[in-house]
C-alpha cells in the first residue's frame, strides 16, 4: 500500500478515547491539521516537542522471536530523543531489530505510520516506555490518526497502560554513562 493511497482509520482513534474513558483516565482530545512527524504534530499542538509521547513500532527479526512468540514491540520515547536500536536489541534480547515497514505498521496497528498511539495493549504487543518521556508531567500524542491528539498527564498514562520502562534513547544513555563517570 502507498503512502499516497492510504486512508486514515477511525477505529484505533475512538479505542484510545473507549480504553482511557473506561479506565477513567482524564484527556484532552485536540483536533489539528494532518501531521506526519514529531515536529509537525508539536508545532500544530502548540508544545515543546520534548511532550511528545513517540511510539515506534519494532519488528523483532531475530531468531528470539520465533521462540517466544513475539514479533512486534512498542518503542515509546520523548520525541525529542533518539531511539538507541542497540540498547533496545539487548533490552529485548534479540539479535536483529528493524523498524515495521508502512505496511506492518498499518496492518498491526490500523495506524497510518506517525499516527500510532503509544499504548501496546490495544495491539496486544510488548510495550517499552523510555526514562526520557518519565520527565515531562503532560504528555501529547496522535491517537490513531493524524489529525487528532490527546493531551494527558504522564503518571495517568504510565497508570492506565503499565508498560515496562528503561533506557534506549542515545541521549538518556550519554546522561548515564556521564553520571557514572569519576572525577
Amino acid at each position: 500500500m502507498e503512502e499516497k493511497d492510504a486512508e486514515e482509520n477511525i477505529a484505533t482513534h475512538e479505542k484510545i478515547k473507549e480504553f482511557l474513558t473506561e479506565k477513567g483516565v482524564p484527556f484532552t482530545l485536540l483536533t489539528h491539521k494532518a501531521c506526519k512527524t514529531s515536529e509537525e504534530s508539536a508545532q500544530a499542538r502548540g508544545v515543546s516537542i520534548d511532550s511528545g509521547a513517540k511510539a515506534l513500532l519494532i519488528k523483532d527479526c531475530g531468531k528470539n522471536s520465533k521462540q517466544i512468540g513475539i514479533p512486534y514491540y512498542l518503542a515509546v520515547m520523548s520525541a525529542s530523543q533518539k531511539f538507541a536500536s542497540k540498547e533496545f536489541k539487548r533490552i529485548i534480547g534479540s539479535k536483529n531489530i528493524r523498524f515495521a515497514s508502512a505496511d506492518e505498521v498499518t496492518e498491526i496497528t490500523g495506524c497510518l505510520p506517525g499516527a500510532v498511539p503509544p499504548f501496546g495493549s490495544i495491539f496486544d504487543i510488548p510495550i517499552w516506555v523510555d526514562r526520557s518521556l518519565s520527565r515531562q508531567d503532560v504528555i501529547n500524542f496522535n491517537c490513531g490518526l493524524r489529525t487528532a491528539s490527546i493531551t494527558m498527564r504522564y503518571d495517568d498514562y504510565i497508570a492506565a497502560e503499565c508498560p515496562k520502562t528503561h533506557v534506549f534513547t542515545e541521549e538518556e544513555l550519554e546522561t548515564d554513562a556521564f553520571s557514572e563517570k569519576e572525577y
